[in-house]
């Protein structure tokens, strides 16, 4: 029978992290920090063969001189694994195009909570957040909570007033309200299709191969994206004009 062992660890997932060469290069050099070079392998699989190698550019050379087929600048997982052979320290990291995995073990307990706080503030800069984030789910529930009791209250006003319009028949011969609905409707559109854009600025992004830009979400989308956000404003403007000529004709 083997003796009872007792190990720290950690374990975290984080989502959205903007990982270029320059990141992995930071993070890899951490998360191998009081671990022997010859410990740490960086490896990643295309199509049916992985490739392997002691550090990240020796793995991307490896890779572009390999007979991989596809763009050998476009990577959809990689992994690296540093492990002392003793059990006192080891950590691995499987990264993908939409999430990163940390898990650092070992009877070091300082090292292993040290290496985990470490490793979380260097995803963190890379726009990575864990998953579970209690914060991130309250700023979405509250965004949520606001657009479906605006809309809530757009409809009940409509549904209420219309009857105390001083046509016979409002919803036909007044069609303010009807007007006033769908500029509601118009807006949470454009809210959507903006909310669309900044989430696919705000991406997980993983290459080995390059750096990656930060900054804000808008230097960060493409020109494709600004071209589409900035025609929906343009068009949620041009529609409150119309709104606004509409109503004060219907008023009059």
């Amino acid at each position: 029978m083997s003796a009872p062992t007792q190990h720290d660890e950690v374990r975290k997932v984080y989502l959205r992290c903007r990982l270029g060469k320059s990141e992995l290069s930071r993070l890899f050099s951490q998360a191998a920090e009081g671990i022997s070079a010859s410990a740490v392998a960086v490896s990643t699989q295309r199509d049916s063969s992985r490739y392997s190698a002691g550090s990240l550019s020796d793995l991307v050379d490896h890779v572009r001189n390999s007979n991989a087929s596809g763009n050998l600048d476009s990577w959809d997982n990689l992994a690296f694994e540093a492990d002392d052979g003793v059990g006192d320290r080891k950590i691995t990291i499987k990264a993908d195009t939409e999430r990163v995995e940390v898990q650092v073990s070992g009877r070091d307990a300082t090292w292993v909570h040290g290496q985990g706080a470490r490793i979380e503030i260097l995803l963190e800069g890379a726009n990575g957040r864990e998953l579970g984030d209690p914060v991130a789910r309250a700023e979405a529930k509250k965004t949520l909570r606001i657009l479906s009791l605006s809309f809530i209250a757009t409809v009940v006003t409509f549904v209420v007033s219309a009857p105390f319009q001083k046509s016979p028949t409002p919803y036909v011969e007044f069609p303010l309200l009807w007007i006033q609905l769908g500029v509601m409707v118009f807006l949470l559109g454009l809210f959507w299709g903006a909310s669309a854009v900044i989430k696919r600025a705000n991406r997980a992004v993983l290459t080995p191969t390059a750096d990656v830009s930060h900054g804000s979400w808008w230097s960060r989308a493409s020109s494709a994206d600004k071209i589409a956000l900035s025609a929906l404003f343009f068009a949620a403007g041009s529609f409150i004009v119309a709104f606004v000529t509409l109503s004060k004709e219907l008023m009059k």
